[in-house]
C-alpha cells in the first residue's frame, strides 16, 4: 500500500497537490490505526475481518525498514519517528551492524519467508533497506556500519579462474536493492 502512496506523492508534488489530501489521509490513519503497540512501528501485515482492522504480527525488521525509506519520500517527520523505533526495537550493532528480521527473539541461522536467509540474526534484506532511510534520515553513522556490512556479504571472491559476489547465489536481488538504497537521496519537495 505505500508503494502506491509514494507515487501519489510524488504525483501530487508535480501536478499542484493533487491527491496530496488522500496521501496525508493515509499517512493520518497509518499513525492512528497501523501502529503496534510493543515496537511503536507500522504494522507489517493488517488483515480486515468484519469491517475492523487488526494487526497481524509479529512487525518485521525487514518491512519496517523499507517503510522507513518509503515514508522518507512521503513525510519525513513520520519517516523519523519511525526510524527511532526501527532503532530501538531492530538495530544490531553486536559483531555486524544491521538490521534484525525479529526483534523478541533471536535466530543466528534461519530463513523467514519475507526476508530471506537470517544470519547472524541480521536480516539481509532490512539491513540494505535501512541503508536508504538511513540516507535519507541522514543518519551517516549507522549507513557507514551498514555498508561495512553489506561490503562483508557481497564482497567479490574468485574460485576455479572466475569472480563472484559472496552471497550472490542466495540473494540474487540484494544486490539490487543495496545499490538501489545506497544511491538514494532525500527526495526534494515543491
Amino acid at each position: 500500500m505505500l508503494v502506491a502512496i509514494v507515487a501519489l506523492a510524488n504525483y501530487s508534488n508535480q501536478y499542484d497537490g493533487k491527491y496530496s489530501t488522500t496521501v496525508n489521509m493515509w499517512v493520518e490513519r497509518a499513525k492512528k490505526e497501523w501502529i503496534d503497540k510493543e515496537t511503536g512501528l507500522v504494522a507489517s501485515f493488517l488483515e480486515v475481518y468484519n469491517d475492523s482492522i487488526r494487526i497481524v504480527l509479529p512487525v518485521k525488521g525487514s518491512y519496517s525498514a523499507l517503510n522507513c525509506y518509503y515514508l522518507s519520500l512521503v513525510d519525513p517527520e513520520f519517516a523519523k519517528e519511525q526510524y527511532d523505533c526501527l532503532m530501538k526495537n531492530y538495530k544490531q550493532g553486536f559483531l555486524f551492524a544491521g538490521i534484525k528480521e525479529y526483534h523478541d527473539r533471536t535466530c543466528l541461522f534461519g530463513m523467514d519467508i519475507d526476508a530471506g536467509p537470517i544470519i547472524f540474526n541480521l536480516s539481509p534484506s532490512g539491513t540494505a533497506f535501512a541503508i536508504g532511510c538511513a540516507t535519507s534520515l541522514d543518519d551517516m553513522e549507522f549507513r557507514n556500519k551498514l555498508l561495512k556490512t553489506a561490503e562483508l556479504g557481497g564482497s567479490t571472491v574468485t574460485w576455479f579462474g572466475k569472480s563472484h559476489y559472496l552471497l550472490a547465489n542466495l540473494a540474487l536481488v540484494g544486490e539490487a536493492i543495496v545499490l538501489a538504497m545506497r544511491t538514494s537521496a532525500p527526495q526534494t519537495r515543491m
